[in-house]
């Protein structure tokens, strides 16, 4: 994988809080979907150029960045960045299945950043950094499962990514929210438009 297809993001550090252990945690995301689309959700690090990305493709009616799979009820961004409450960063996606297939989404999931890294991208190191795909029914589990096999033949080093149900979604922070196509750090906005091409700047 080149280094221009994963996400970067300023590390933070902060103080360790006191992590709750939260069953509600633990449930399944009983969130539904907009009439007419299916659920989709991926780790895959950062998920600041990961939701751009998945927001290009046709198809796609939603996107959202937020936390899951974690051990604490409501995680704040600066919680999750003390690598204590487990979660991952994901972008959990709405699609039209009449026009976009779940086998679409996995390969820009694939092409997206290193699933052979273990809690880790490029420099940013820690669980909530980790691969991922959370499946919402037995389909999407299968089609994950085959797609893990056939990408693990394209690698000579082993792939670490989870394949998991879904769990309860907890929605990031607003300014997370479509980071790069509202500007990013540097206020330079960039195309969410379907189909485009332009390379993705991941701090904007």
């Amino acid at each position: 994988m080149g280094s221009s297809s994963i996400a970067q993001e300023e590390p933070l550090l902060v103080d360790t809080p006191a992590i709750i252990l939260s069953l509600i945690a633990q449930e399944p995301d009983n969130d539904v979907p907009a009439p007419g689309n299916q659920f989709a959700e991926f780790a895959a690090g950062c998920f600041w150029g990961v939701e751009l990305a998945f927001q290009r493709i046709p198809g796609v009616t939603e996107t959202e960045v937020g936390y899951t799979q974690g051990v604490s009820h409501n995680p704040s961004y600066k919680d999750v960045c003390t690598n204590t409450t487990n979660h991952a960063e994901v972008v959990r996606v709405q699609y039209d299945p009449n026009e976009c297939t779940y086998e679409t989404l996995l390969d820009l999931f694939w092409s997206r950043h290193d699933p052979t890294t273990l809690n880790r991208q490029g420099e940013l190191v820690g669980a909530q950094y980790r691969s991922g795909v959370y499946f919402y029914t037995p389909e999407q589990e299968k089609l994950a499962r085959e797609s893990l096999e056939k990408q693990q033949k394209k690698l000579e080093k082993k792939i670490v990514t989870e394949i998991l149900p879904a769990k309860k979604f907890y929605k990031a922070e607003e300014y997370h929210q479509h980071y790069l196509s509202r500007g990013g750090k540097n206020g330079h906005a960039q195309s969410p438009a379907k189909s485009c091409k332009d390379p993705i700047s991941c701090f904007g």
